[in-house]
């Protein structure tokens, strides 16, 4: 839903008062946020509410047609041509060759952005890979997908909708293979609430203990082709549980935060690194994009929500400047246990579906098969598993797309990690990251489970495969690369303490992916609001002690 005038007018206010020599009057802020995604604008929205002063800083910078032809031309022409309500107007054929052409000059600067599957939606979104490069060894690649926009990854269409609880056997995991979180029983649990009730979440409450139920502000039931595929499911494994989806669009927090007239937000601010002096944060130095100059804020506050590495890049330029030593650098934490989804991708065609074809559904809606590795059994046994989602289309003339991806978990080794690579630096002169992943062979017995879940999955909903990938994608291409800088009990083994600050700097918190000691198989943003909702509120307590 678009956002009301008077919420635009208060967003362009925030980003009116912005003037770079304004954010650097000694006072002006008492909070600093890094990043407007998902994590950063509930983050700024919370801080604000309270009365605090808030600055965001985001990376977000729309070039000028002069300064940048090439990609503004490609933005424009590839997002008109994948507006599905383009569809009925357009010849298909004409329309996948304007496709294919699009794609091959967007290689040119986004080579690796172009691989996620909602780069046609948004280019402008994606990072250019030439201004922001990052190595990695040349038989491990990893798939960095980045956005800087505003609403982050969260705002690009058809991305970051759906939203699933982290259960028990997730934050206390029993099998030695992952840190229990650093949190009470339970005590996540209102915070899930606090949040879901924000965002006003569809979907259904399902009752199941391995997967929490959700707050439901727009309850469903199932279409008539939605019911016939679960219908099949269960009928091919009895006691196996598909449920709906549960989704929501992006909480608009930026705009909440900019109706309190407490909000400032510059785009285009490369943040360089967190200034902390004697354990408490102090500022924010940082490149700004239209002025191109360096630049320096301060508050005794600061959220650090930039996504999960490049957060971490960040806390890894930054020291303390009375001890000299590296923020983050107490544990050999630091950079350590990236995690991703292991993805398993399946396309193919079936019959038309039945029911009502003119019912729109909401962006994000699909079928969810929660822990589907245990599909020939009364109920999950405790341990990792991966869940399914599944999307069908009807095409029209007795034909249906369908869509079905398996997530399965990551384990946090310590071998999987980022170091700063100081010989390769990105278009502001900051150092990049060498990025080292790869799966182990847990992972990968069970990316062959995954293969013949889709297999059986799609047989069973009678179609006809067209593509099913025959091994893992690559590190990253989930997109929701999560840990690098996780939270925990002992300041020797974590970066940041059980509420999200950092364990060398009072006052930084780190509220985005990069703290998640494990990361379960459901997506991670809704776990990543909730710790920021908790995190905020912590904050907002230690300021009035």
């Amino acid at each position: 839903m678009p956002a009301a005038p008077h919420t635009n007018a208060a967003l362009a206010g925030a980003i009116h008062r912005a003037a770079p020599d304004e954010l650097e009057r000694p006072g002006a802020f008492d909070a600093i946020v890094i990043g407007a995604g998902a994590a950063g604008g509930l983050a700024a929205e919370r801080l604000t509410q309270a009365g605090l002063r808030v600055l965001i800083l985001d990376a977000g910078f729309r070039q000028s047609f002069f300064r940048s032809p090439v990609r503004r031309f490609i933005a424009e022409a590839v997002s008109r041509a994948a507006n599905p309500n383009f569809l009925p107007f357009m010849p298909p054929s004409l329309l996948y060759q304007g496709r294919r052409v699009l794609r091959r000059v967007g290689r040119i600067r986004q080579k690796v952005q172009i691989q996620c599957y909602a780069w046609e939606r948004r280019p402008d979104a994606f990072v250019d890979d030439l201004d922001c490069p990052y190595t990695t060894p040349p038989d491990r690649p990893f798939l960095w997908i980045r956005a800087r926009a505003l609403q982050g990854r969260v705002g690009i269409p058809g991305h970051g909708r759906l939203y699933f609880r982290l259960g028990h056997d997730d934050l206390v995991p029993t099998d030695g293979r992952s840190p229990v979180w650093p949190l009470a029983p339970g005590e996540l649990d209102s915070w899930y609430s606090d949040v879901e009730k924000r965002l006003g979440i569809a979907g259904a409450r399902d009752g199941l203990p391995w997967l929490p139920d959700s707050e439901i502000a727009d309850p469903l039931t199932p279409t008539v082709a939605e019911t016939a595929f679960m219908d099949q499911v269960r009928a091919r494994w009895p006691g196996f549980h598909p449920i709906l989806g549960r989704y929501a669009p992006p909480a608009d927090t930026l705009a909440g935060a900019a109706r309190t007239g407490k909000l400032t937000l510059r785009q285009g601010a490369v943040v360089q690194e967190v200034e902390v002096s004697n354990g408490k944060v102090t500022g924010i130095r940082w490149f700004d994009q239209a002025s191109r100059t360096s630049r320096k804020v301060q508050a005794p506050l600061v959220f650090l929500c930039a996504s999960a590495l490049e957060s971490t890049r960040i806390l890894m330029l930054s020291q303390d400047t009375a001890t000299g030593r590296g923020i983050g650098s107490r544990s050999n934490a630091l950079g350590r246990h990236l995690m991703d989804h292991v993805i398993i991708r399946a396309e193919g065609n079936g019959p038309a579906l039945p029911g009502d074809k003119t019912v729109k559904l909401g962006d994000g809606r699909c079928v969810y098969l929660p822990r589907f590795d245990a599909r020939g059994e009364s109920a999950p046994r405790p341990g990792r598993g991966f869940g399914v989602q599944v999307y069908q289309v009807d095409m029209g003339q007795g034909r249906s797309y369908f869509g079905a991806t398996a997530f399965s978990e990551m384990l946090p080794r310590h071998d999987n990690h980022v170091v700063l690579n100081r010989q390769k630096l990105d278009r502001w002169g900051i150092p990049t990251l060498h990025i080292d992943c790869s799966y182990s062979e847990q992972e990968l017995t069970r990316v062959a489970d995954q293969i013949d879940g889709l297999r059986a999955l799609s047989a069973t909903a009678g179609i006809s495969l067209d593509r099913i990938d025959e091994h893992a994608c690559p590190p990253g291409f989930a997109i929701h690369e999560c840990g690098t800088a996780r939270m925990g009990s002992d300041p020797a083994a974590s970066v940041l303490d059980p509420h999200n600050q950092c364990w060398d700097a009072a006052g930084l918190y780190v509220t985005d992916s990069a703290s998640f000691p494990s990361q379960g198989s459901q997506n991670p943003t809704l776990t990543v609001m909730a710790l920021t909702a908790r995190a905020s509120a912590h904050a907002l307590r230690t300021a009035q002690a």
